[in-house]
């Protein structure tokens, strides 16, 4: 019980990072190696609204859902700036525009709090443990497991149930036809890339109070998320959440059992799944007959 409620706490903060990840790579066509940057300024930022104190449940709640909203205000600048120059020109460019951004990110962060690790206490209501099983399981594990239920059925619903879903569907499948039909493009690229970066944030806020905070956990995390994209499938947000889970599942299992793989486990995933399928869990074959 130790090792599922651990993998799944990890997973979901893994889907977190990869779903923003996923939406902007699926609707823009940008590779964004910028986004660790974000969620690590969503970390530190989610440090700064706490003061690094223990707070009541809810009053966390509220400013980590600040904190990300602030992150997302972030991206909006860097999206007006540099990845509106970017839209067009070649996945190459992007990669690089976006790995510079990333850098610029990691020396901001280290001018404003040092390159010396500082951490961000659990919520009072959360410290304590609860008993399933025989396993003693944090109560904050079960925050963070919400937080991924929430933004999966969040997710669902916005791109399934509303308007602006459907235009986020027809601008990822013809950015040109859907102008042409009266979609403002523009605008869809705006709002995908904010919500991509306010779920960067948001994994960076709850991740904090699980991690010693450094710069260089941007690179960590924008690996992984990298990863788990290319496993779920490119443009699919049930496949990230698939593979995510999966990811933190397999590196729970060997860290407790067979500790001496565990730094291996992104890529047996990533060997396990794509020598099967390699478009991805639930992504489409027509990127690959595209590519060839």
């Amino acid at each position: 019980m130790i090792v599922i409620a651990t993998g799944l706490t990890d997973g979901m903060l893994l889907f977190l990072v990869a779903s923003g990840l996923t939406l902007i790579l699926g609707v823009m066509g940008v590779v964004n190696f910028s986004h660790g940057g974000f969620f690590m300024i969503g970390a530190y930022l989610g440090y700064e609204f706490l003061r690094g104190r223990a707070v009541s449940t809810w009053l966390f709640l509220l400013l980590i859902i600040a904190a990300s909203a602030a992150t997302a205000v972030v991206g909006l600048a860097a999206e007006r700036v540099l990845f509106r120059r970017l839209y067009r020109l070649p996945e190459v460019t992007s990669l690089l525009g976006t790995y510079a951004l990333l850098l610029i990110l990691e020396g901001v962060a280290q001018l404003i709090w040092g390159q010396n690790p500082v951490t961000q206490p659990e919520p009072n209501g959360l410290v304590r443990v609860f008993t399933l099983a025989s396993a003693q399981i944090p109560r904050y594990d079960l925050l963070v497991v919400g937080a991924g239920v929430v933004t999966v059925a969040g997710l669902q619903l916005l791109i399934k149930r509303t308007e602006f879903g459907r235009q986020l569907t027809a601008v990822a499948e013809d950015r040109f036809m859907a102008g042409l039909l009266g979609v403002n493009v523009n605008w869809v690229f705006a709002a995908t890339f904010a919500l991509g970066i306010f779920l960067a944030g948001l994994g960076g806020t709850l991740a904090g109070p699980t991690l010693s905070m450094v710069p260089d956990i941007a690179v960590t995390f924008i690996l992984q998320s990298f990863a788990i994209v290319i496993v779920g499938g490119f443009g699919s947000v049930l496949g990230s959440l698939i593979a995510a889970l999966a990811l933190g599942l397999l590196h729970a299992y060997l860290v407790t059992y067979v500790p001496s793989l565990a730094d291996f486990s992104l890529y047996l995933l990533m060997a396990a799944v794509l020598v099967v399928r390699p478009q991805g869990l639930l992504g489409s074959t027509a990127l690959l007959r595209e590519t060839r």
